[in-house]
């Protein structure tokens, strides 16, 4: 159903005529993402002490939300679809996985690589930059890269 939803959503971003094969869901951060976190940690923890929270739960959880924050703000989401006429990367929704505007087509040489697989995500090098795809997207994301490879 997910699935089925964002292919859908790919549609109208590409070229009349243009037939969607697949698409995976994915996101990268900023390279900056980690200290930008780190700074609003330390900083929302120095707001909670100025604001007057005594308890360091609370004081601690504040600083936990800003982070949270500062990393949800660095995320970028994306989605690769395969078209007929290749390949397509496009802004990706931040509550839902669906596509919202397209960013490029990559170049017929653009390769993709899986770099690294954890027990809830994968890792794939995808023209040089490396995004994470959640085990939802996985098959979605090997089915695409195999048609790459076998051009």
């Amino acid at each position: 159903m997910r699935h089925s939803i964002l292919l859908r959503s790919v549609q109208p971003f590409v070229e009349p005529g243009e037939r969607v094969y697949d698409a995976a869901f994915m996101w990268t951060r900023h390279r900056l993402a980690y200290p930008y976190a780190a700074a609003a940690f330390v900083g929302s923890l120095a707001v909670a002490i100025a604001a007057g929270f005594e308890q360091w739960p609370s004081r601690l959880a504040v600083a936990v939300l800003g982070a949270a924050v500062a990393i949800t703000a660095t995320t970028m989401y994306r989605v690769l679809a395969h078209t007929s006429d290749g390949l397509v990367l496009l802004e990706g929704g931040k509550i839902r996985q669906v596509a919202k505007r397209l960013l490029k087509r990559l170049d017929r040489s653009a390769k993709i690589t899986m770099t690294r697989d954890t027990l809830i995500t994968t890792d794939w090098l995808i023209d040089e930059v490396e995004y994470t795809v959640p085990k939802g997207s996985q098959k979605a994301i090997e089915r695409i890269a195999a048609r790459v490879a076998g051009r």
